[in-house]
């Protein structure tokens, strides 16, 4: 018995090294794999022009968002052993909220800004491709935008540790939410009736996804429209009993905005210098355009942390809190 008692004691001790050791081993990995990953998003931006054409974009772009959206997954799985690309892709239900939520992104996104608001062109899409792509793209970008800001939520917990907040509810929070939410439904309804409104001078509205409508600049009306969405989603959010963005602070807790500052800044750079040389998607009737940083117009980097609040307030779509 003393025998086994030291075996079964040495390989404990063994046991614990090896467990000790793979997560370091799985962080190099991942280190490496983003080191690669990040110098070949920019191959097309050597590529020669006749091979830029839409499919050659079409399977870089969905390579591109799916690696991006594994290698996310992976830091959240190795820092937090949770895996929102596996709970959103199971078979049964999971799938089904998986494609409302990208059609809802998509609906809130392109339908806001692109539909109405003219401030980009898809000049690689016609319109058949572009429905039939429209939910399941959709559903990759809400996932890369979930999923880099689950991972950068997992880095800053790991460095700073989890903030300890108050549970106890607020007693202003019912009425503070439902007034959110009417004012929210008020700055939609003006930003829309704005927007359309604007296209009686000139000519009236057509659907145009391919070439640049040319529109007097209506940008402060998108942004009354975008966040009218954002806290008309609060008090949704806080109604079915879940947190929101506005609550975690109210809560004292700041690392989801933290992290969704960060993961919108660092991406939103990624995403649109990797776009900057073939341009897959063309902005237009932006404001301050002659101000660029990376190629790219500053308003619109300054744009992705609204966009990125937007979409991960649609996680209760697919049953994630991805606020807590």
């Amino acid at each position: 018995m003393g025998r086994q008692s030291r075996a079964g004691a040495w390989n404990h001790d063994d046991c614990s090294a090896v467990v000790a050791f793979v997560p370091r081993i799985r962080r190099w990995d991942l280190a490496a794999a983003w080191a690669v990953f990040i110098p070949l998003a920019y191959i097309p931006n050597f590529a020669p022009e006749r091979s830029i054409n839409l499919a050659s974009l079409t399977i870089f772009w969905s390579f591109f968002a799916m690696t991006g959206i594994i290698l996310c997954d992976q830091v959240t799985m190795a820092l937090e052993h949770r895996s929102l690309l596996q709970e959103s892709t199971r078979s049964g239900r999971p799938w089904l909220s998986l494609l409302c939520v990208g059609a809802l992104s998509g609906l809130l996104l392109d339908g806001g800004a692109q539909w109405l608001g003219k401030l980009w062109i898809y000049p690689y899409w016609n319109e058949a491709v572009y429905g039939g792509t429209f939910v399941v793209g959709f559903c990759a970008y809400w996932l890369a935008t979930a999923e880099s800001y689950l991972a950068v939520r997992a880095i800053l917990r790991r460095c700073a540790g989890k903030e300890r907040v108050a549970t106890t509810p607020r007693r202003y929070e019912t009425w503070l939410f439902r007034a959110l939410g009417a004012l929210g439904a008020a700055l939609i309804l003006a930003g829309v009736f704005l927007l359309l409104s604007d296209y009686q001078h000139n000519g009236g509205y057509q659907f145009e996804i391919r070439k640049a409508v040319p529109v007097r600049v209506h940008f402060r009306y998108f942004q009354i429209l975008f966040i009218g969405i954002w806290l008309a989603l609060e008090w949704v959010q806080v109604a079915r009993g879940g947190a929101s963005l506005l609550k975690t602070i109210f809560y004292g807790c700041w690392q989801p905005l933290c992290a969704l500052v960060l993961a919108a800044i660092g991406f939103g750079a990624f995403w649109e210098t990797v776009n900057a040389s073939h341009h897959f998607w063309i902005y237009t009737n932006w404001p301050l355009c002659q101000w660029r940083l990376l190629s790219v117009p500053g308003v619109v980097l300054l744009t992705w942390p609204l966009q990125y609040v937007v979409f991960l307030s649609l996680g209760f779509v697919v049953g994630r809190d991805l606020w807590s």
